[in-house]
């Protein structure tokens, strides 16, 4: 019997990681100490009072049950009210203008679907997080490339677009505090973004992941400013802010019809998230936030460390205003795909060779400080010892 895999799949780009993932199993099975700075998965545990939040609810045998697809009243309120609190996004209609997510990961993969038909032109920013290009080919769209450049503090420069493409565009996707650039946005930035959307006819997808993991200022949201609720949605997690990855949990808001298309794609492909964890979740954005304070002052004092060191021992590095992430340029003569081998190889240290987000990735390898600060020190150490 011949099996084969869909074109979609075939079509896909070789998976960048996979020498790199071969040699850390290589590695370890010879008991090298490797330092995993390549995932950006926190390594802290979830706050114990969501953590209760979540035993309780397991108790309530309605939980046990179908959810439903758009999410539990409840959650969908709370999502409304931490958007008016944080933001000032007021006015959100809980029941319209917000959708559960089973992580922000499966909306915005299911987003396309609700929208892109074969042809259709998607806007990509370059580099960015894969998901966009992958889910725009799968629906059978085409990727237009947007660069963000070092020189222009990682925004897509929105005139440089060609007329053309604009026109053809259905869809443009912003991540901002961003993946994995850690660049911002400005209010400013998402004035132009709504004038280029509503002028072109673009529908406009923020994902807002990282809005909470912050050095210095508050990250705004795209739909604070005038128009965004007529053009887009947001695609918003718990994930990094409350070390809540393994819980699958999230939520979009924003313009009514774009939330319906894609809680209609969820009502055919999903049975919603499992309700006693969306009370979990509204434990987490309802409470007080001392624990994302903690979190922040936690990454600030190790990327403080993990910055500090390698600017001191000559590395070019970009300082990182949001997230959890730090871009490192490549020594002259390296690609990122090298310099992230040399890394793992010489200094026990695992790094993602940032082109694996986009061509415009190339010339840098990505840093996390999902780790204990010794030993992000201790990496910093290795790193500083190897002869580049």
């Amino acid at each position: 019997m011949k099996i084969e895999l869909a074109q979609r799949i075939r079509a896909l780009p070789p998976y960048l990681f996979a020498d790199i993932d071969r040699k850390k199993v290589e590695l370890r099975k010879q008991g090298k100490d490797l330092i995993d700075l390549g995932i950006g998965d926190p390594d802290r545990p979830t706050p114990p009072h969501v953590v209760a939040a979540l035993q309780q609810a397991a108790t309530h045998t309605p939980y046990h049950r179908y959810p439903s697809y758009e999410g539990m009243a409840t959650f969908r309120e709370a999502a409304a009210k931490f958007y008016a609190e944080r933001f000032g996004v007021r006015g959100l209609d809980p029941e319209k203008e917000v959708v559960a997510l089973i992580g922000s990961k499966e909306g915005i993969g299911h987003f396309p679907v609700a929208f892109v038909d074969p042809g259709d032109l998607v806007l990509v920013p370059d580099p960015g997080y894969p998901v966009y290009a992958t889910w725009t080919r799968f629906v059978g769209g085409e990727v237009h490339y947007v660069r963000l450049r070092r020189e222009n503090g990682f925004l897509p420069d929105l005139s440089a677009i060609p007329e053309e493409v604009a026109r053809r565009a259905k869809l443009l996707w912003i991540n901002y505090p961003n993946n994995p650039t850690a660049a911002l946005a400005s209010r400013d930035f998402y004035r132009r973004v709504v004038e280029f959307a509503l002028e072109y006819d673009i529908i406009v997808a923020s994902d807002l992941a990282y809005s909470e993991v912050y050095y210095d200022e508050p990250p705004p949201s795209f739909l604070e400013v005038d128009g965004a609720r007529e053009c887009g949605i947001e695609f918003h997690s718990l994930s990094k802010t409350y070390n809540m990855t393994g819980w699958r949990i999230g939520f979009a808001v924003g313009n009514a019809q774009l939330v319906a298309g894609l809680g209609k794609v969820k009502t055919n492909v999903d049975s919603g998230a499992f309700e006693a964890v969306q009370a979990a979740a509204v434990a987490a954005i309802t409470s007080p936030q001392d624990c994302v304070e903690e979190m922040r002052r936690v990454y600030r004092e190790r990327m403080n460390a993990l910055v500090s060191g390698l600017k001191e021992a000559g590395f070019d590095v970009l300082d990182p205003r949001a997230t959890f992430y730090c871009l490192i340029a490549n020594p002259a003569g390296l690609s990122s795909a090298d310099f992230a081998t040399r890394l793992l190889t010489e200094a026990g240290v695992v790094a993602t060779p940032a082109n694996g987000f986009g061509p415009g990735g190339e010339g840098y390898v990505r840093l996390t400080v999902c780790a204990p600060i010794e030993r992000i020190k201790e990496a910093v150490g290795r790193i500083r010892r190897m002869k580049l």
